[in-house]
């Protein structure tokens, strides 16, 4: 008898095992494909409100007590279409923004370019006005020092010997004129008096070059 009972025993706590093991397995199988619908944007017990109104709604005492709105079936075909096309709205929204962007980008590199340009003419003036600016200063301490030069030659000469030299020299008249108003006024005239008997129209240019100068 006890090793009936106890047989017996087994068998139940056996039975309650595979029980329970079919009910985890289930509930897990449940919650996966749960899961796996909700991917698709499907939810299983969403409707448990509504399917519970409709049970009701077929007891007499209850069913004008019950609204009761039927289920709304959409279509999976139908459902992945949404996603698809509210995916795809998504994707041209933001390939509009990378092609604003990318314009935007475009125009800003074709500012930069035209302000490269602008910066290089502007370089390239610049520079060609410093390189005439140093040229002019390199004539202009030529040209004063040529003309100190002649001066100390004038001053440590004598005036009627120095004068016929310039008079016939090929020396430019306003060469001529610069050093001779760099000179002292007695020095001046006795050279230009020089210069008058051996060159008389040279001195009279000089003379005029002079009066010229002074208006």
């Amino acid at each position: 008898m006890s090793q009936g009972k106890k047989g017996k025993k087994v068998f139940v706590v056996f039975l309650v095992f595979l029980f329970l093991s079919f009910l985890f397995l289930l509930i897990g199988y449940l919650y996966f494909e749960t899961n796996r619908l909700s991917l698709y944007g499907i939810k299983p017990f969403s409707d448990v409100k509504s399917y519970t109104a409709s049970l009701m709604k077929k007891i007499p005492i209850l069913s004008s007590k019950i609204e009761y709105k039927p289920l709304k079936v959409v279509p999976y075909q139908t459902l992945l279409e949404e996603k698809l096309q509210s995916f795809q709205k998504i994707l041209d929204s933001q390939a509009a923004s990378l092609t604003a962007e990318r314009l935007k980008l475009q125009a800003m590199e074709k500012q930069l370019e035209k302000l490269k340009a602008t910066l290089e003419a502007s370089q390239a003036k610049l520079e060609a006005e410093m390189k005439a600016f140093n040229q002019q200063i390199k004539m202009e301490q030529s040209y004063e020092y040529r003309l100190k030069t002649l001066n100390q030659w004038i001053t440590n000469s004598q005036p009627a010997k120095i004068g016929q030299i310039l008079a016939n020299s090929k020396i430019p008249i306003n060469v001529l004129v610069d050093a001779l108003m760099r000179l002292p006024p007695k020095t001046a005239g006795d050279v230009l008096q020089s210069i008058a008997q051996t060159n008389p129209t040279l001195a009279a240019s000089i003379v005029y070059s002079l009066a010229e100068g002074k208006k």
